[in-house]
């Protein structure tokens, strides 16, 4: 026979010999399938403290984890007890259990045992199970030792228990330990690993909440072995078999569910380590399911919550929306990261920015009067207000004077480099409105921005950047020189540390240390409600609304979102407060009255440390030298009066529409006085203005609910209330007002000028449209 076999090799050597080059390079380069493992797995997010936090179910509806780096060793004795006791000794594939198998099957006429070890397994586990016959089974075999040569018996284990059935649709032993015990594998005891142990052998006939009796007669007879074999002591044998078996699947933990559905568009079928605080996102949890209960009787119903660490940028707690089984109000919706109208909580920007350039001081007055685009949420007006007061009253007026001056271009540039990406139109779609609502920006990008600047002044030597914020441990976050020197910052956040708590943070200075720098917004119509806060460790950003952009009265910044954000603050610890930086500031002297750099009318002056930059700002606007008659009541000129006889005065002036409003709250303010009778230099002045028409503009009438037109309301400051005011429409004398000056007026369609004048002669007029249909 051996002749003839030695024939016939030396007869077909080349055809052999080619076969055999062709299997052996099949056998080192194709027999393995590549990647070995091609189904789909769950996304799985942890915290950092390695606390699952959520998974994702796999596009083909398996619970099944990414592969492990480990096999926790009581499942590892136990799995091969159960399945392949000589794991560690064969080269893949054990003869002796071939042996066995085939012997069983011939006799029984069927399929009654495989024999195949572990890695047989392993391979017939990333081939997806293919039809058993034994031609497979021979394929298997080369596979196995291929694997073998291939892979360490540590690694094919991680394979096979990563991959391994555990019933319905539960594969892999992590999936199997959260969805039958609710823990991590590695804290599986004796019993529970026994029990899943026996699972892979027969997956679709047993598992927890099927055939009870046997599984746990097949669970005990594991046991039983590992007693045997002096795995287990007599204890720890009695201990896991009065372990119950679980009776149906958990649920997996759903405590970040946004943030694993966001970050597996990302990372998708990964496990991630995050840099969330399980503890804390459990707290913030609890306080938006308590507001949201409140809130639901306002018909408000979701809520965003993000908190970042200020030193590391890492985020600690991301709630992306309320939770709802149904879903039935959005709450799928990941609002962190979905873009929303600003409301006024951009002003501390463009606050800081004006600081940074040496356009703005922080007691400088700022025109409050009302205007045509917005109004203050008030709807209250105080003439002329400190820049830092305005700021923490977050009033609009003053605002969008302060962008008109710094320029609409220029902050949208300025936003980009805040780390703003949701302003992607020109500055001109923008206009003025950019400061009062007219953008639209993140969750995300705003906790960012007030992250950066709390993080700047906290590292103030001048060097500071800001940095994308991350969720994930070990990121490389983009870094950037910061454009907001460590001086205005500081301005910034200590302003923002004066604004008016909520109703429920009353007294809060008596038993409180924390200082926290906070900005509220609300929206046009009443859709979304801002509150962000920072302090030297911590930035908290709020959103509160309906998400599908409902608006309701309660959704306003300070009511709605701000109550959230203290209660967070509540649960984190503060200790720190912000430092003013020791370098970068000079001394000035500023108007006691305006707050802008004296000028050499100013009577009073205060020394105030600014950033250097503060040595540009204007000098006082408002302080007039005059000249008034030697009984100081009336103002006079070298025409109407003798020069030796003047008396020179400063004197702090306000145009009239300011000094209208301001004189309201400022009693001991005193107008210019009048001039002497016979001064001509009083035909020149006018006392009074308009406050509404301002310009030459196009009015729409409005109309009630019966649908009638309304009178529009014309109205005049005047520096003197008291006095009497004539108007004229088209040159019709129309009416007289005095101390109130309103005019209600219903011209017809069309333009018109409308003239006022007082008992002195002084007049004023403006052109307007008058048109019809709605705005």
């Amino acid at each position: 026979m051996f002749r003839r076999l030695k024939s016939f090799i030396k007869k077909y050597k080349i055809p052999i010999g080619i076969i055999f080059v062709i299997f052996l390079i099949w056998y080192l380069f194709f027999s393995l399938p590549r990647p070995l493992f091609k189904q789909d797995t769950s996304t799985i997010l942890y915290s950092e403290d390695n606390r699952l936090l959520g998974a994702t179910i796999s596009k083909d509806e398996q619970w099944r984890f990414p592969v492990s780096d480990s096999v926790p060793k009581r499942f590892e004795v136990c799995i091969t007890q159960f399945e392949d006791a000589y794991f560690r000794k064969h080269p893949g594939v054990n003869p002796v259990s071939l042996f066995r198998a085939f012997r069983q099957n011939s006799s029984s006429g069927s399929v009654k045992s495989g024999g195949s070890t572990i890695t047989m397994q392993t391979i017939r586990l990333a081939k997806q199970n293919p039809k058993r016959t034994y031609w497979q089974k021979f394929v298997e075999i080369i596979q196995a030792t291929r694997l073998e040569l291939t892979y360490s018996k540590n690694e094919i284990l991680n394979y096979y228990a990563s991959y391994a059935p555990f019933g319905g649709n539960v594969v892999g032993l992590d999936a199997a330990a959260w969805r039958y015990y609710a823990k991590p594998a590695h804290q599986l005891s004796w019993g529970e690993c026994a029990t899943l142990a026996v699972l892979p052998n027969a997956p679709s006939l047993i598992f927890p909440g099927k055939n009870h009796e046997l599984l746990l007669s097949k669970r005990n007879r594991l046991l039983k072995k590992l007693l045997e074999e002096k795995i287990l002591s007599e204890d720890d044998y009695m201990l896991a078999l009065s372990e119950p078996l679980p009776l149906k699947p958990n649920s997996l933990p759903e405590i970040a569910p946004h943030l694993l559905h966001t970050s597996s568009k990302i990372h998708k079928g990964k496990r991630l380590h995050s840099t969330i605080d399980s503890n804390l996102q459990e707290q913030v949890n609890l306080i938006v399911e308590n507001h949201k209960r409140n809130l639901s009787a306002s018909e408000i119903h979701n809520i965003a919550v993000l908190v970042v660490e200020v030193e590391t940028g890492n985020v600690k707690a991301y709630v992306g929306n309320t939770k709802d089984e149904n879903y039935s109000y959005s709450n799928q919706v990941d609002i962190i990261q979905s873009k929303r109208s600003s409301g006024s909580i951009l002003k501390p920007f463009l606050y800081a920015s004006m600081l940074q350039d040496g356009q703005l001081l922080p007691k400088m007055l700022l025109n409050d009067t009302p205007i045509d685009i917005t109004e203050n949420y008030d709807k209250n007006y105080s003439g002329a207000v400190p820049a830092d007061e305005a700021l923490a009253k977050s009033l609009n007026i003053p605002a969008v004077h302060m962008l008109e001056k710094y320029s609409v271009a220029k902050f949208h540039h300025r936003l980009k480099q805040f780390g703003f990406t949701t302003f992607n139109k020109t500055p001109k779609h923008y206009g003025l409105s950019l400061i009062v609502g007219g953008g639209e920006v993140k969750v995300w990008e705003l906790a960012e921005a007030y992250r950066n600047m709390a993080y700047a002044l906290v590292h103030d030597d001048g060097k500071s950047f800001s940095q994308e914020i991350q969720f994930m441990q070990n990121e490389n976050p983009k870094k950037q020189k910061y454009p907001i020197s460590p001086q205005a910052a500081f301005l910034t956040l200590d302003a923002l540390q004066n604004v008016v708590r909520p109703d429920s943070e009353a007294g809060w200075q008596v038993y409180s240390s924390k200082r926290i720098a906070w900005k509220t917004g609300t929206s046009h119509g009443f859709k979304d409600a801002w509150s962000v806060g920072v302090t030297p460790e911590y930035a908290v950003a709020i959103w509160v609304g309906n998400a599908d952009g409902e608006g309701r009265p309660g959704i306003i910044g300070v009511k709605a979102a701000a109550p959230v954000m203290f209660d967070v603050f509540h649960r984190l610890d503060l200790k720190k407060r912000f430092r003013q930086p020791k370098d970068g500031w000079t001394e000035v002297k500023t108007c006691k009255e305006s707050g802008y750099l004296l000028s050499p009318n100013c009577s009073h002056y205060i020394k105030q440390i600014v950033p250097k930059s503060g040595n540009n700002a204007e000098v006082c606007p408002y302080h007039k030298k005059i000249n008034l008659d030697k009984t100081g009541n009336f103002r006079v000129d070298n025409e109407c009066y003798p020069v030796d006889e003047m008396l020179s005065k400063s004197w702090f002036v306000l145009p009239a529409i300011q000094e209208y409003y301001y004189a309201k709250g400022h009693p001991y303010y005193q107008s210019l006085p009048p001039y002497l009778s016979n001064c001509n230099a009083a035909l020149n002045e006018k006392p009074f203005d308009f406050i509404y028409p301002k310009n030459f503009i196009r009015i729409f009438l409005p109309v009630d609910f019966s649908g009638e037109q309304q009178a529009v309301v014309f109205e005049i400051a005047h520096s003197k209330p008291e006095s009497k005011l004539f108007w004229h429409l088209d040159g019709k004398f129309i009416g007289t007002t005095q101390s109130i000056h309103k005019m209600p007026l219903l011209p017809e369609p069309g333009k018109h000028k409308i003239v006022v004048s007082d008992e002195l002669g002084n007049r004023i007029e403006k052109g307007f449209t008058i048109v019809e249909g709605k705005e």
